[in-house]
């Protein structure tokens, strides 16, 4: 049987969310952007050398894979265990109770300043981006997701309050 590697779920934290209409040089800062890791076991080190971690920001879930097997590649090239590096994707959310109000949310944070989404997005509900993270690790698209919530209330309380707990009732979340 296939030992399925455990999942990294993070969220990356910044200030109001991560919608330009919301990040604007118009509104103060809140602080800091932060990263935190949802998932238990072994926290990982963003700031290892040689890297344990790479994050991955690109247009598709394909290019997401693409770029997994290339980094892994480049790691058993230099004599390391590719399975010690763990490739997380980078996913813009916004997360809403049904899926017409975060279709919603986002065009109301599009009329102040249009977000240009060309990264991996989820626009939708907690059991929708449960669903895509699952099928992310099935088809081994990414070792984890950071997700960045682009309305970061709402979408934070979802994620951290349903989207989670969900995925550690049908998938490894700890080493």
């Amino acid at each position: 049987m296939l030992r399925r590697r455990p999942l990294h779920v993070a969220v990356e934290i910044s200030g109001r969310g991560h919608h330009p209409a919301l990040r604007g040089p118009h509104l103060p800062r809140t602080g800091p952007d932060q990263w935190v890791e949802l998932t238990d076991g072994p926290p990982l080190d963003l700031a290892a050398r040689p890297a344990r971690v790479c994050r991955v920001r690109v247009a598709d879930l394909r290019a997401a894979q693409r770029e997994r097997d290339l980094i892994r590649a480049e790691v058993a090239a230099e004599g390391r265990d590719p399975e010690s590096v763990a490739v997380l994707l980078d996913v813009d959310t916004l997360i809403a109770a049904d899926t017409r109000r975060a279709r919603l949310r986002l065009a109301e944070l599009d009329a102040v300043v249009p977000a240009v989404l060309s990264r991996v997005s989820y626009i939708g509900t907690p059991g929708g981006l449960a669903g895509l993270i699952r099928d992310m690790q099935a088809a081994q698209v990414a070792d984890g997701v950071t997700l960045r919530p682009l309305d970061g209330g709402e979408t934070l309380d979802f994620i951290v309050g349903d989207v989670v707990p969900t995925l550690g009732r049908v998938l490894p979340l700890t080493a």
